[in-house]
């Protein structure tokens, strides 16, 4: 087991946790609904089914330390050339072979510091600029050191119910909160999946609310919640169906996800996997989007997009660079 210091913060909530804990060195299922006095920190890289880093959270600290910044600080940066040219292949390999309906295409974009960064200041900023999001900050030998301010649920479940949501398009928040075509059906082939889910799995819907638009921060984004019994207690096999979501990879899964892992030519290490904590006999996790590493001298964020046949490369890209910002905007 290895030290680690863990920041978070649950979205529409004030309190600030701050602990310090034991980390797992291996990946473990989790148990998401069985009883433990101890509250547990997760956190899991992209496209690892039901299984996570888990660190036990112990003492309260009142500062956050860096514990590691891993050595692995190199990753593909794409220029806007390059990323339009992957985009227009998707959408090329979509129209021709038929064999995806979306992929999700994801970038790192590197940002050179001067000084260190005081994350505590930092973390702090993204709490209050982003209140309905779960904003965490977690640093180990395991994982390095990562930072975010994430809107998107994955699920929360609790003996007797579990939640999800369906959250797809990004639009930037103005007055005009009319969506396109490409954004209503991106959403809905992610609603799609999830209700086919609870169907696979014999699960009781309780309510559905949505479409409708929420905000987080400077964006517009397309969500839809569902509220499920839990009767019998959820089973692992349902997370690991669950992620990753179209949201983050795409549609049918196994070919999104082959297709990025071909032709994405990207190390998302926790980029689009989850975090999240069990605290009370209630698990929370969410989907680790407005994300980045932290590095002595830089910092590496992670955006993405859903393409489709409607895509715009273009677009696509300018709507990454929107991303960005939720974790950049603080450092410029």
């Amino acid at each position: 087991m290895n030290k680690a210091i863990v920041f978070y913060r649950l979205p529409g909530t004030n309190e600030i946790v701050k602990r310090e804990g034991k980390i797992n060195s291996q990946l473990v299922p989790i148990d998401l609904i069985s009883e433990s006095e101890k509250d547990i920190f997760y956190i899991s890289p992209f496209n690892a089914g039901s299984n996570a880093y888990a660190c036990v959270l112990e003492n309260e600290i009142n500062k956050f330390e860096v514990i590691s910044f891993q050595r692995n600080n190199k990753n593909t940066v794409d220029s806007e050339a390059d990323f339009v040219r992957k985009v227009d292949a998707a959408i090329h390999e979509m129209k021709q072979f038929e064999q995806m309906s979306k992929v999700v295409l994801a970038r790192c974009k590197e940002f050179k510091i001067n000084d260190e960064i005081d994350i505590n200041t930092y973390f702090l900023n993204l709490c209050l600029s982003y209140p309905n999001a779960f904003v965490y900050a977690v640093s180990s030998s395991i994982t390095g050191t990562w930072i975010a301010a994430t809107p998107e649920l994955l699920l929360k479940a609790s003996k007797n119910e579990i939640e999800t949501t369906a959250i797809a398009g990004t639009k930037l928040f103005d007055n005009n909160i009319a969506w396109g075509e490409k954004e209503i059906d991106e959403q809905h082939q992610v609603e799609l999946f999830i209700e086919n889910l609870i169907q696979k799995h014999q699960l009781e819907l309780i309510n559905k609310e949505g479409p409708k638009s929420i905000i987080s921060g400077h964006l517009f984004h397309l969500s839809s919640y569902y509220k499920i019994v839990n009767n019998n207690g959820i089973s692992d096999s349902f997370l690991n169906e669950l992620n990753p979501t179209p949201a983050v990879a795409g549609l049918p899964s196994k070919n999104a996800i082959d297709f990025i892992a071909n032709k994405e030519n990207l190390d998302r290490k926790f980029y689009a996997g989850f975090v999240g904590v069990k605290s009370n006999n209630l698990t929370q996790l969410y989907v680790n989007i407005r994300c980045m590493e932290i590095f002595k001298n830089h910092v590496n964020a992670y955006a993405g997009c859903g393409i489709t046949i409607q895509s715009n490369a273009e677009s696509e890209w300018t709507e990454t660079e929107y991303k960005l910002q939720t974790v950049l905007k603080f450092l410029s």
